[in-house]
């Protein structure tokens, strides 16, 4: 544990005027970007581009990024130590591994000048990959108020990516909070084939923790302008710490079921893959959960142990993706219900993102790809969800 007692915010951020709104705010310089929730709003910027400030339109809470060249530190752990030092901030620094790379993680105190608010919040900081500086992010509120916004701040701090990778890899939080654990062996059963893979002991839990953690925001855009945004964000984080989870699962699907169906589709085997990954999941036990968020983590969905329909759509988004196959959630708060889709040739319903038709797929009725019920086939009705 490291304390500090030292000066002033003033010293940290020299800015100008800038307002901008900041959900999916990133730097192709750095190569950066942080899927922030949504109504963050920059109101300065230092003229170098290296220092940014944000605050939030109905939440008491700010953030600040804070870019220091490499030659400034040896770590990026000393970035973050300096950053502190200047906010006059008791906090504690502890290092960790994320995606391979050596992060840090802060919690932290500190007043504000002028008012001697206290304020507390979260710190993470890390070298960036594009273009090497050592990156640091703040999110903090009131502490007044700080453990309600805690969620809300973990989860703005656990959507940055530095680099490409990391959009399909866990969030630093997530990584931190777990980080070890053994490989357990499941069965799965898949068009008569017993298939056998192995998914991490921890990964239930790191899935609970983002889905209900990212429910809890959702929870706080009910009634706000964003909350279409809101809801895509929550399915986008989701299927972010998700996908890393599943890569053997995804392999031993995939080397299980390819040769035959590349022998009955042998001009695009991903038709017949995605039928029977189709028919699979519309057989699941059907199961929802009305007093919290009722989205199953994807590790349990895989095991057949409790879904419903978003859920067992966006297992699908996962190892279709797995397989090369684009693919898009659709939801819905009219019908309170989710589709999938597929970029896959074939007949029925199909609705177009960015210039892409995905073919819609029904994941609770026997019913193959293409049919959607009549009282569900209105496709303004349907938000559509791009996935990292």
């Amino acid at each position: 544990m490291r304390v500090f007692k030292i000066f002033s915010l003033a010293i940290l951020f020299v800015f100008a005027p800038l307002s901008l709104f900041a959900e999916f705010y990133s730097s192709s310089y750095y190569g950066w970007n942080f899927d922030l929730p949504e109504g963050f709003v920059i109101k300065d910027a230092s003229d170098d581009g290296m220092s940014f400030y944000m605050e939030h339109e109905f939440m008491k809470v700010r953030a600040a990024i804070k870019m220091y060249p490499l030659e400034s530190y040896q770590r990026s752990d000393l970035a973050m130590e300096e950053v502190l030092n200047k906010l006059n901030a008791d906090g504690e620094i502890d290092g960790f591994v994320w995606n391979g790379r050596q992060a840090s993680i802060a919690q932290y105190e500190f007043k504000l000048p002028g008012n001697d608010t206290p304020q507390a919040g979260w710190g993470l900081s890390v070298t960036t990959v594009a273009k090497p500086v050592h990156l640091v992010f703040l999110c903090y509120a009131d502490k007044s108020v700080a453990d309600d916004c805690q969620q809300f701040i973990l989860s703005a701090v656990d959507s940055l990516c530095v680099e490409k990778k990391d959009f399909r890899l866990p969030g630093p939080i997530t990584s931190y909070a777990f980080n070890s654990g053994d490989a357990k062996n499941v069965l799965l059963k898949i068009g008569g084939k017993d298939i056998y893979a192995q998914i991490l002991s921890q990964a239930k839990d790191s899935g609970r923790f983002v889905i209900d953690r990212e429910f809890s925001v959702l929870t706080l855009y009910a009634k706000q302008r964003q909350w279409k945004e809101a809801w895509q964000r929550y399915y986008r984080t989701i299927f972010r710490e998700a996908y890393s989870r599943l890569d053997n699962a995804a392999d031993m699907i995939h080397a299980s079921i390819k040769t035959e169906a590349m022998s009955k589709a042998p001009q695009n085997p991903n038709v017949e893959i995605c039928k029977k990954l189709l028919a699979w999941v519309q057989d699941f036990d059907y199961q929802r959960k009305q007093d919290t968020s009722d989205f199953n983590d994807l590790t349990s969905v895989l095991q057949n142990l409790g879904s419903d329909c978003d859920s067992r759509a966006l297992l699908l988004c996962v190892l279709m993706e797995h397989f090369g196959v684009k693919t898009e959630l659709f939801v819905s708060g009219i019908y309170s219900h989710a589709l999938f889709g597929v970029d896959l040739p074939g007949q029925g319903a199909r609705i177009r993102v960015d210039g892409t038709d995905y073919l819609l797929c029904e994941t609770t009725a026997p019913v193959d790809m293409g049919l959607v019920a009549k009282d569900h086939s209105e496709t303004a009705n349907w938000i559509p969800v791009d996935l990292p």
